[in-house]
């Protein structure tokens, strides 16, 4: 069995998360967090597809599940991601400071340690935009599992750009140092009010 901790069980993932070891951490839990959202917005679609009394939505409940399974598949990937990137800095860390290649190994091995986190966090604010019709138009006894999906998915957005943030400042003189920042900008921007608008949907049917 593989030694990715996507193939691990909830149990074994939770020690390891509790244990003292520096991976898993905020970023791996933020990838899952996104996909946790991902699963309940598909489960929702299942539960919506193919029933008379949502047959108007059908086709838009599909394109939602298509969606965010997609994202949900990429977001896993991205649990190991996280990690790997984690491990990259801590090598290039670890080479000896009299060693002329480490601060570049440093700075190579920080800027994937800063896309990663950035791709769970945008990866995660696409899930928003999909619980509103959802919450409006699917199926009514799983609207509260909307309103899940959509509070997890806000969870993950921040959990994962509380690291960009602690990485920017090593990048502050990185021809990538805008785009950063303006990736982490974007990805922020009406996380809040999609949230609510799903919440009120849902909330104005149960």
């Amino acid at each position: 069995m593989s030694n990715e901790l996507r193939h691990h069980s909830v149990q074994q993932f939770l020690d390891q998360l509790a244990s003292a070891t520096p991976t898993p951490g905020g970023g791996s839990v933020a990838a899952l967090t996104g996909a946790l959202a991902a699963g309940l917005i598909t489960m929702v679609c299942d539960l919506t597809i193919g029933r008379p009394r949502y047959a108007d939505f059908d086709v838009q409940a599909r394109t939602i599940r298509a969606m965010a399974e997609d994202t949900r598949t990429r977001l896993t990937d991205l649990i190991q991601g996280d990690i790997d990137a984690y491990q990259a800095v801590a090598a290039a860390y670890k080479l000896a400071k009299d060693d002329a290649s480490r601060p570049a190994a440093i700075v190579a091995a920080t800027v994937i340690a800063t896309d990663t986190p950035l791709a769970i966090a945008e990866l995660a604010a696409t899930l928003l935009p999909l619980c509103t019709p959802l919450a409006t138009h699917g199926n009514r006894t799983a609207v509260g599992d909307v309103v899940a999906a959509a509070h997890l998915a806000v969870a993950a957005v921040h959990a994962a750009l509380i690291n960009v943030t602690a990485n920017l400042p090593t990048l502050s003189d990185h021809p990538r140092h805008h785009e950063f920042v303006a990736r982490q900008t974007a990805a922020q921007t009406d996380l809040t009010t999609h949230c609510a608008r799903a919440v009120a949907a849902a909330t104005a049917r149960m």
